[in-house]
């Protein structure tokens, strides 16, 4: 089985942060540069088959006012499981367009597999499974799939 090393961390590690950096940023049409081309996302937002769909919501996304978002995460855990490298970090959303934008919006889950494109670490398979929160995440899918602002 292979290890998991200090360099594949941080590099998992670095590209979870870009991703939510991106989508809190205003960047979200970029999203699609941190998948691989078969890349499935499933959760709250429904399921982007393919690189091409998480670039077609992104930059959908891109093009609205989403308000001001913030995603926190950590406690990463990282293993190698029949030969594929899967993490699970957990996560806290903020939304300011929440009736108290103090409390999170969305606690959950990230469940990932990863693959290497030349030399590169991207999301092969992302799952977002709100733990607590799943009603505002629910709504909030809703707002963005009809292209409402907030």
């Amino acid at each position: 089985m292979p290890e998991v090393t200090s360099e594949i961390r941080a590099e998992i590690e670095q590209l979870v942060t870009e991703h939510h950096w991106l989508l809190d940023h205003g960047h979200a049409d970029r999203l699609y540069t941190l998948y691989a081309e078969d890349a499935v996302s499933t959760g709250p937002l429904g399921t982007m088959d393919g690189r091409e769909a998480v670039k077609a919501w992104g930059e959908r996304r891109a093009k609205m006012d989403a308000g001001v978002v913030r995603h926190f995460s950590g406690g990463t855990r990282l293993a190698f499981e029949n030969g594929v490298l899967c993490g699970t970090t957990y996560y806290m959303t903020f939304r300011d367009s929440q009736s108290d934008p103090l409390h999170p919006a969305s606690v959950g889950e990230f469940r990932e597999q990863y693959t290497q494109v030349d030399g590169r670490w991207l999301i092969y398979r992302r799952e977002i499974a709100p733990i607590f929160g799943a009603a505002n995440a629910a709504a909030h899918a809703q707002r963005i799939a009809a292209g409402e602002a907030k």
